[in-house]
């Protein structure tokens, strides 16, 4: 028999879990084009306890994780307003477009993260995460969602157009100490 795969909030427990699939995601899609030391600085920051558990405990956003029965956390997702600066939007992910401008409306969402163990990659657990994540913030009356991605992740955004969420802008961002190319994604939920 096939392990099963439950996608379901995140809860405290799933802190180490969380970070673990961080650490090994980030460095799979992005050791290409970031320094590996100054990814593995920043996800220190972005991914500390305090940050994941306050990731778990905030009302305004949502995270979801995929627990595998046989090895727990095996990806998360997460979404929710649009922050006002998305270059810090508190989520751990630094990802944003115009610093300091909020034009989104209070019906538009932003996909935070979206990621799962690269041991797990091919298995359609990326694919459940998103539809849920999709479905939770629909439930909460978003209509839209923007999702930002570095330019050169080819496979996070083929995942995404693929989703029926076109690229429609491109700016720069710093990721990891180093300035790099982000593209955002968007589309009606």
């Amino acid at each position: 028999m096939h392990p099963a795969v439950t996608i379901r909030p995140a809860a405290f427990r799933d802190v180490d879990g969380i970070q673990r699939v961080a650490r090994a995601a980030y460095h799979a899609a992005y050791d290409d084009y970031v320094d590996a030391a100054a990814l593995d600085a920043q996800l220190d920051d972005w991914y500390s306890e305090d940050a994941v558990e306050n990731r778990v405990l905030r009302d305004a956003s949502t995270l979801l994780v995929a627990d595998h029965d046989a090895e727990g956390v095996v990806g998360y997702a997460s979404g929710g307003p649009t922050p006002p600066d998305t270059d810090d939007d508190g989520d751990g992910d630094d990802s944003g477009g115009s610093e300091g401008v909020d034009d989104s409306s209070p019906t538009d969402a932003m996909l935070y993260t979206c990621y799962v163990h690269p041991d797990h990659w091919g298995e359609r657990i990326g694919h459940r995460l998103f539809t849920a994540i999709e479905d939770a913030l629909r439930d909460r009356d978003f209509e839209r969602m923007t999702i930002p991605v570095l330019a050169d992740n080819d496979r996070a955004r083929q995942f995404y157009a693929d989703h029926g969420y076109p690229a429609v802008d491109t700016d720069t961002i710093e990721f990891g100490g180093e300035t790099v190319d982000e593209a955002t994604h968007a589309g009606d939920l």
